[in-house]
């Protein structure tokens, strides 16, 4: 408990300090934007702080949340801020199952024997571990014989604990005369530079898997590349679907992570999978997009293929993890039907927010959070 106190308050600390620079980086352009003084900016950013939510300054500014026209009192206060992940892995989770989640090997061994369709595996770059009969590459040596040799391109390549797609690379094939691998975005990377790139997360481990092709009405309106959805489940006790969204990759992203400067992001109606509308960016800073900037195509209002599988394959597959109350599962629609990328302990709180303007403490949320005791405000 002294322990758990003493975070939180080191936390807040934290926030308090960087207050000062949120506020100078962006509170004169909210000033302009909506009437709201400095003044009253930082002392809405320190209640929202204190509060059940827990914001910190860069998210008040991200949501706009000093935007008066656009959320009342309490609308701010059902937001919720990064810092309460880890309250929600306290209050939902058993931490036994977390290796689930975070281990991919671990979790495509589970959705095998669930039967749940996930991307088929090559290989694995790890010094000592296995995994059933997959080519186990040890080192930097082997992993350079493995991809000038067996390797079956097109592929992708990632860590086995990664975590918000970083260190994704997707490889269209090997150039033999040169030696190099060409990625999907265009660019190059000689092997030995590759195998150089790998080897210090070789301890965590590495997954080679295949590269999934997008649903054909996807392929026509966002190109190759794998555009996902996000489902985020309870269980209380069934499955119930609160957020749904769907991540869209441009230019020269390898992933559809939100992250990446021109990624898109937008909520489906969950009912009908229809995509109500998209944008880029943040805060001041967010535009709508209605076509997706490659193939021009309009996005907004498309019904997404697949999608009742999408969904009872996310109630299937939140049924079968009792010990993670809140899930967040990615989901590839394929040119194979839906394929589950991963499932995500909590898998954050701010795209779900960010993409219908609303906090997450409402609804069965807040009556979950309430039943494990914790009051929202």
């Amino acid at each position: 408990m002294f322990w758990r106190l003493r975070q939180r308050v080191s936390r807040f600390c934290k926030d308090f300090v960087a207050l000062p620079g949120e506020l100078w980086e962006h509170g004169r352009a909210a000033r302009k934007a909506s009437g709201k003084s400095l003044l009253s900016q930082a002392i809405e950013m320190i209640a929202l702080r204190w509060g059940k939510g827990r914001l910190a300054p860069y998210e008040y500014y991200e949501y706009c949340l000093f935007d008066d026209r656009r959320f009342s009192p309490g609308q701010k206060r059902a937001f919720l801020g990064r810092h309460m992940t880890y309250d929600l892995w306290e209050l939902f989770d058993s931490h036994f199952w977390h290796a689930i989640a975070n281990d991919k090997l671990v979790a495509y061994g589970l959705f095998d024997a669930l039967q749940l369709p996930s991307p088929k595996l090559h290989a694995l770059f790890h010094p000592i571990r296995r995994h059933g009969p997959l080519t186990a590459v040890r080192d930097g040596m082997q992993l350079g014989q493995f991809l000038r040799e067996q390797a079956l391109f097109p592929l992708v390549a990632k860590p086995v604990l990664g975590m918000w797609g970083k260190n994704v690379y997707a490889i269209e094939r090997l150039e033999r005369e040169s030696d190099e691998l060409v990625l999907t975005n265009g660019q190059r990377m000689a092997v030995t530079d590759f195998v150089v790139a790998l080897e210090p997360l070789a301890k965590q481990g590495w997954i080679f898997q295949e590269l999934l092709k997008p649903h054909p009405l996807l392929l026509e309106l966002c190109g190759s590349r794998i555009c996902s959805v996000r489902v985020v489940t309870l269980l209380d006790p069934e499955p119930i679907v609160i957020s749904t969204l769907w991540k869209v990759a441009v230019g020269n992203a390898m992933a559809d992570n939100y992250w990446e400067p021109g990624n898109l992001v937008g909520p489906i109606d969950p009912e009908t999978g229809v995509v109500g509308r998209l944008f880029t960016g943040l805060g001041l800073q967010r535009r709508n997009v209605s076509e997706h900037p490659d193939t021009g195509k309009r996005l907004v209002g498309i019904t997404l293929p697949d999608w009742e599988q999408v969904l009872e394959l996310c109630r299937e597959g939140t049924a079968s993890l009792p010990g993670l109350k809140m899930q967040a599962w990615d989901i590839a629609l394929t040119d194979q039907g839906p394929v589950m990328l991963e499932v995500n302990i909590i898998g954050g709180v701010r795209l779900p927010q960010l993409v219908v303007d609303a906090g997450m403490n409402r609804g069965p949320l807040r009556e979950m959070l309430r039943k494990y005791g914790y009051m929202p405000s």
